[in-house]
């Protein structure tokens, strides 16, 4: 169980936005950056979220909310269905 990861104290509803300088996974209820580390999530599977976010602004807008989206339901997988996490797309 994830707790103290933000100002909330805990929650269960994260999003995954990409920000070329934060960590991709951000609290849904008080919009808090979260440590990627504080999540049970592989060490591939965190390298690819890195990759991700390193290519903000560098690939097309489309492919990057794809590869964004596949990653999500990576992160669902991972880290379980007690997590609601969602997809914020690049604009």
């Amino acid at each position: 169980m994830l707790k103290d990861v933000c100002n909330c104290k805990f929650t269960n509803s994260f999003k995954l936005e990409a920000d070329f300088v934060a960590d991709p996974i951000w609290c849904n209820a008080c919009g808090w950056n979260l440590d990627i580390d504080d999540f049970p999530l592989t060490d591939n599977l965190k390298n690819a979220l890195y990759q991700w976010t390193e290519q903000c602004k560098k690939i097309p807008i489309n492919e990057h909310n794809a590869i964004g989206q596949n990653l999500t339901e990576k992160v669902k997988e991972e880290i379980g269905s007690e997590y609601r996490i969602i997809f914020i797309p690049d604009k």
